[in-house]
């Protein structure tokens, strides 16, 4: 796929979901949650017929939810992709209290399993975080801006091409937010100095680690990886910033729960990323290998919370 069609599918689904995210939004300052939940049906039936390529592209990571699960003789799941679209309309809801910082730990927000011993295992100031677009990450601000007990400093790294975007994005979900954003096209000596202090000042930062690189020189920056028994691209960036930094470093998703409707907040502590001088690539090849596993491992557990509408498996 070329870099023009590329960034032109990825524009389609920001645009389009930056459209509909005003309209339920518009609904629910009108009315409350009850409104909200009362217009979500209509409204992303419209959407769900319209984003004719988004829910091509839905329907075909469900389908391979479910192959993957019956290939590891888990129970097929009943997924359609309409319903993959109510929960992004509901995730957006969610961003939205989480930002205006309605959401509290232990109530809306729990720690699943041994996630807050793996968040906290690391003693040292200054953490990485990889996210995904798995779930909603924003949930993060709940527990760690808002926590009484230890208090963080979130700062986002964000590509310069996706920083109007994402701007525009929260702007319409919290128009008076403080954003500690980092933007930039490339990890020079300058961000790494910078994002040096924000660690040694007991500061978070927070990197995804699947949107690959879209500008042409970046294109050597991927590891291809198995992920729901396709190959996929994933970014590098990530695994190099935390090599170099040499900080702790967790996989953390928070995902909603169906059953307590409450934001499942998963961590996986990879501690610092230590890349073999003379084996590299074989050495950030096992990381990302890692990452994809625990993609896939919680799609087939939260599989309505992915939420990449666009070609994931095509995208390099």
């Amino acid at each position: 796929m070329s870099d023009q069609q590329e960034n032109w599918a990825e524009k389609k689904e920001v645009a389009g979901g930056f459209y509909g995210i005003k309209l339920m939004l518009f609904f629910y300052r009108l009315g409350g949650k009850k409104l909200f939940t009362l217009v979500l049906y209509p409204v992303m039936t419209v959407y769900y017929l319209m984003a004719r390529e988004q829910r091509r592209n839905s329907k075909r990571y469900l389908s391979l939810v479910n192959k993957r699960r019956t290939e590891l003789g888990l129970k097929k799941l009943r997924l359609n992709s309409f319903m993959h679209f109510i929960a992004f309309a509901d995730m957006m809801l969610d961003k939205l209290n989480a930002w205006q910082g309605k959401l509290e730990l232990h109530k809306d927000v729990e720690y699943i399993d041994d996630s807050f011993n793996e968040f906290y295992k690391d003693k040292v100031p200054g953490k990485i975080i990889i996210c995904s677009h798995l779930g909603d990450i924003e949930a993060l601000n709940a527990i760690f801006t808002k926590n009484k007990d230890e208090h963080y400093v979130i700062n986002s790294i964000v590509f310069n091409k996706h920083v109007q975007n994402f701007n525009r994005m929260i702007k319409a979900l919290a128009p008076d937010v403080d954003l500690n954003l980092i933007s930039t096209d490339t990890m020079g000596a300058d961000t790494a100095i910078l994002l040096r202090d924000k660690l040694d000042h007991n500061e978070i930062v927070v990197i995804a680690g699947d949107r690959v690189p879209q500008t042409s020189h970046e294109h050597n920056r991927v590891v291809k990886a198995k992920f729901l028994g396709e190959d996929a691209y994933f970014p590098q960036g990530c695994f190099v910033l935390s090599s170099v930094l040499k900080a702790p470093t967790i996989l953390v998703f928070a995902l909603k729960n169906n059953k307590t409707n409450m934001i499942d907040i998963v961590c996986k502590n990879i501690g610092i990323v230590k890349l073999d001088r003379k084996n590299r690539e074989a050495s950030l090849q096992a990381y990302v290998d890692n990452y994809a596993k625990v993609l896939e491992e919680i799609c087939l557990e939260y599989p309505y919370q992915w939420f990449n509408f666009y070609d994931f498996f095509k995208a390099k």
